[in-house]
């Protein structure tokens, strides 16, 4: 009778530890390995098989390389803050009014540097004259950022400086007679504007950035006359497979899955046929065929793992200095270079398909002298995509010889 009583009691307190699990655990959005123990348990009648698995099940669904992660974003939660500082001021965390994170940088908020903003607008003028005297067209586009000009998501006491720095920057552009195409409208007037960001990182859905892709065709076919056929940019000629909780962002890496969740993370597909060869400058990757195995990364959704997997990288496969992705399906298109930070990791691939050799640099990475290497490459086009918070950052816009 007494060893019965000490299961007895042993059953109930891993039963109220796993309910307490999943409580916590149902933050995540997604049916964890025990929330679906605690389910067959109460079907078979069998208390009996939580105690056998629940120790594997809670490690896997809390991640026990990251629990102190995982329980302090949950205490977060449960006590209603809505921002948790970091050892790096640039990685402080706050929650939007929408539920989404942001990162919030709390040395900078508010601020915009016009000076810096004019000499960052000068240097762009720079370049799009050196190109112009080679006969090659330049267009600067600004990407969306995460937070909504005029929309108050941070909050109360915290500012943020992206969208003010981007439209001063895209003034001097405009007075400086420098091509610009601003997103921002574009992705105001459509659709939710939250719905295009993921919540738990700061990047784009690929759902924004085909989007963006469709509309910037369009820009390209009107402004320079280089045509992507429609059949291409038709959503209905792609699949769409979601991979449900599968993302866990740069953002929600720092506070962990229970302070706002994961993402889904969506897998385009082309219906139509493709053949494109994708190759890294260091020689790191030379990978060819269709669309899904050359300028995608399937290997990075093999699997999911929240905290050591990045499924953003599935498209393009990362940043790297520079990349080159040839169409063979398209070889009267545009040789296009684009001048990019890690929002065109998604927007690239559907971008390759518009042209028939697209080159990516990144100049956080990139070393050597930018203009010889656009002169090697001898494109009829250079593009510059950056984020609206971008716009703040000097290495973006160091177009001369670098380091």
């Amino acid at each position: 009778m007494k060893r019965r009583n000490t299961i007895t009691a042993l059953q109930f307190l891993l039963l109220t530890a796993a309910g307490l699990t999943l409580v916590l655990t149902a933050f995540v959005g997604g049916e964890g390995k025990l929330e679906g123990l605690l389910k067959s348990a109460v079907r078979e009648r069998d208390p009996g098989a939580v105690l056998s698995e629940a120790e594997s099940a809670v490690n896997s669904d809390l991640d026990r390389d990251h629990l102190f992660i995982q329980l302090y974003g949950g205490v977060q939660r449960l006590s209603g803050r809505r921002m948790i500082q970091d050892m790096v001021a640039g990685n402080t965390v706050a929650k939007l009014s929408t539920g989404a994170l942001n990162f919030v940088n709390l040395g900078t908020a508010g601020q915009v540097d016009q000076e810096a903003v004019g000499r960052r607008a000068q240097a762009t003028a720079e370049l799009a004259a050196k190109l112009e005297v080679r006969g090659i067209h330049y267009l600067y586009i600004a990407a969306p950022q995460k937070i909504q000009r005029g929309a108050e998501l941070l909050p109360r006491g915290l500012e943020e400086s992206g969208n003010a720095t981007c439209d001063a920057y895209l003034a001097e552009l405009d007075r400086l007679g420098v091509d610009y195409l601003d997103l921002r409208p574009v992705f105001e007037s459509n659709g939710i504007y939250s719905n295009w960001f993921f919540r738990t990182d700061h990047h784009w859905k690929p759902e924004a950035a085909f989007f963006a892709w469709q509309y910037l065709s369009g820009e390209l076919d009107l402004r320079y006359g280089y045509e992507t056929l429609s059949i291409l940019t038709n959503p209905n000629n792609w699949s769409t497979r979601v991979l449900d909780d599968f993302f866990l962002g740069s953002q929600g890496k720092r506070v962990g899955s229970l302070y706002a969740g994961v993402d889904d993370f969506t897998i385009y597909t082309p219906k139509f046929d493709t053949n494109l060869t994708y190759t890294n400058s260091d020689g790191s990757f030379d990978r060819s065929g269709p669309f899904a195995q050359s300028v995608c990364f399937p290997e990075r959704v093999e699997e999911r793992d929240w905290f050591n997997g990045n499924p953003y990288t599935y498209y393009s496969g990362g940043d790297y200095a520079m990349a080159t992705m040839v169409n063979h399906n398209n070889p009267k298109g545009p040789k296009v270079v684009l001048l990019r930070e890690s929002f065109s990791c998604a927007l690239a691939p559907f971008l390759a398909l518009s042209c028939s050799e697209l080159t990516t640099i990144d100049l956080r990475y990139f070393s050597g002298d930018l203009m010889d290497t656009i002169r090697e490459l001898e494109p009829d086009l250079v593009l510059t995509l950056y984020t609206a918070s971008s716009t703040g950052l000097d290495n973006m816009f160091n177009f001369d010889t670098t380091e």
